[in-house]
């Protein structure tokens, strides 16, 4: 079985997030956008936190327990 390189996601995972970056950084500091930037990035990130609460929640909910180890299965 012959294996594909990991190269080409490697540089791809190490050049789009940087330039996202830039632009992040570029759009926080060097244009009017600011406010909406931090607005936009806090609503972002509770969402984020909220999502994982609600994911674990519903796993807790959806989930059977199961079985019990009591004296007797001993």
């Amino acid at each position: 079985m012959i294996m594909k390189s990991n190269r080409p996601t490697g540089i791809f995972l190490l050049i789009v997030p940087t330039v996202i970056f830039v632009i992040y950084i570029y759009l926080l500091f060097a244009s009017n956008l600011d406010l909406l930037l931090i607005k936009l990035t806090i609503v972002g990130t509770v969402g984020i936190i909220v999502s994982v609460f609600i994911w674990i929640g519903y796993t807790m909910i959806s989930t059977s327990n199961p079985n019990e180890i009591t004296d007797d299965n001993i």
